[in-house]
């Protein structure tokens, strides 16, 4: 479980980076398949997983299913108070709030993602293909620590924007990501893009018991 909860965050973490473009589209909802293809047979059995942004031009959310929806993350992220933000995950019929993510988030330079530990990004626009209908061009970013992720971006779609102070932007919005993990290589490419937001896309729904991070990875801990 404690595996499954640091692929979770990593992917929720490189999905998030969208927010630190310009927005042209100001409103819609991406759905991602997640897929590591390095992962163990104990993890492919867990079956697939999903990840779905929902953005306005106030907020940011990111939903992710794993284990055949046996384990679902939410984050919402107000784009100008980063205090404000909000994690729940239902694991096994249970549910939590994270009550101290927007603690977090605010020390990050947007939200949950932090492009501060990119040195540079390289575009090759020669390397194109199209996703979910939109035309897409590749982005390699180098880490700090000399690791790779490559991205393939379009420049129609992108969230709004918040303050950053990563000098390494994203000229567009990533429709694929590929990244190196602990866990080996994870992929994300989007399967769905519609313009609209569910009702619902920016709340926390009920019945959460509220419980700091260090609380739930110690109960988590356990099975």
């Amino acid at each position: 479980m404690k595996k499954l909860t640091q692929i979770a965050l990593t992917a929720l973490l490189f999905v998030g980076i969208t927010a630190t473009a310009q927005t042209q589209l100001k409103k819609g909802s991406v759905t991602y398949s997640m897929t590591m293809p390095n992962m163990t047979e104990e993890m492919a059995a867990m079956g697939e997983s999903t990840i779905t942004v929902h953005f306005d031009d106030k907020n940011q959310a990111t939903d992710m299913s794993m284990m055949g929806g046996m384990m679902l993350m939410k984050t919402i992220v107000p784009i100008e108070n980063k205090k404000d933000s909000k994690m729940t995950m239902e694991v096994m019929g249970m549910k939590y709030e994270i009550t101290d993510v927007g603690e977090e988030a605010s020390k990050k330079s947007n939200g949950l993602t932090d492009l501060d530990n990119a040195k540079e990004v390289i575009y090759d626009k020669k390397d194109t293909k199209e996703i979910v209908g939109f035309k897409c061009y590749k982005a390699t970013i180098t880490m700090n620590d000399d690791s790779k992720s490559v991205f393939y971006v379009t420049e129609a779609i992108t969230p709004p924007a918040g303050t950053s102070n990563s000098k390494v932007k994203l000229s567009g919005y990533p429709l694929e990501i590929t990244v190196q993990t602990p866990q080996g290589e994870m992929n994300m490419k989007a399967t769905k893009f519609v313009k609209e937001t569910p009702a619902d896309a920016f709340k926390v729904g009920e019945g959460f018991t509220k419980i700091t991070m260090e609380e739930f990875q110690k109960q988590m801990g356990g099975m």
